[in-house]
């Protein structure tokens, strides 16, 4: 199978998630879904479709939305299982990625920053 989303790869979900990653998190057609959610969301919060125009991003940018886009659909695969870990693992888990995707948004939410984006 192949990747199904354009901000962010199977890989780079399977490292938000980090170690202990569960048979449902590792199944590709379940990234490909969370990822398809993670780019919705940042098409929502943004008001920017980066993936029509993702051509048209700088190189930085790119890496930019693959690691906001990758944290976002890994939060979305710990919530779906997170008996991969103790409960205080899971929860520092999320908590670290909200951190990462709370900070993503001031930029995506920032019209100077998107200008900067290559849009």
């Amino acid at each position: 199978m192949v990747d199904a989303g354009t901000l962010a790869t199977t890989a780079q979900v399977l490292l938000a998630i980090g170690e202990n990653a569960s048979a449902d998190q590792i199944l590709e057609a379940n990234t490909n879904y969370w990822i398809l959610m993670a780019e919705s969301d940042i098409y929502i919060e943004s008001g920017e479709d980066f993936v029509t125009n993702y051509a048209s991003l700088t190189a930085l940018t790119k890496q930019f939305l693959a690691s906001l886009a990758s944290h976002r659909a890994a939060f979305y695969a710990i919530n779906q299982d997170q008996n991969s870990w103790q409960l205080a693992t899971a929860q520092s888990k999320l908590n670290v990625i909200d951190a990462i995707w709370q900070a993503g948004l001031k930029h995506l939410k920032d019209s100077d920053k998107i200008g900067l984006m290559g849009l």
